[in-house]
């Protein structure tokens, strides 16, 4: 909604008020009865009337509140599953039948694998061999050298200095 918009002045009113000291006042004082209360009643509806619209507007928020609550996903219906993506990049991902697992296993009681328990060394060494072939630039080191860069360049730059001098009176 667009408002419009009063001068405030450091001085208090303005030109006016500098040439008549307390016109406002005067102006105010010489104003019937009927018209002052008229503008005191329109200024305090005006804010009752924002006010209300406020109570309206966060009683219809509650509502939604409510509402919103209850679209929440339940854990009952929660699928236990993690992408394929994802269970080739961590290394648990098998290639096979359903029922068969990994190192021969298949899932019954006694023939299970669990394949988490070498999380420090999920790479055999020939494999880590062949993953070294395809290393590519640390980022620490590369930013490390880009501020090294920065330094000499700061160090190694001559930037202009400008004296002003002052005017002799």
């Amino acid at each position: 909604m667009l408002r419009r918009t009063a001068q405030r002045s450091a001085g208090g009113g303005g030109l006016a008020e500098s040439f008549f000291p307390g016109y406002k006042d005067k102006v105010w004082a010489a104003l019937p009865p009927a018209v002052r209360s008229y503008q005191i009643n329109a200024q305090n509806s005006a804010f009752e009337g924002w006010c209300a619209t406020h109570m309206r507007l966060q009683g219809v928020m509650e509502q939604w509140e409510g509402v919103r609550s209850k679209m929440a996903p339940s854990q009952k219906y929660r699928k236990p599953y993690v992408d394929w993506r994802r269970q080739q990049i961590r290394g648990t991902m098998h290639y096979g039948r359903w029922y068969e697992g990994p190192k021969n296993s298949d899932y019954r009681p006694d023939s299970t694998h669990d394949r988490l328990e070498n999380v420090r060394e999920p790479f055999t060494p020939e494999e880590w061999e062949e993953r070294k072939q395809f290393r590519s630039w640390c980022m620490v080191s590369m930013g490390l050298g880009l501020w090294v860069l920065f330094a000499y360049y700061k160090v190694t730059t001559e930037v202009p200095v400008v004296w002003c001098e002052e005017q002799e009176q």
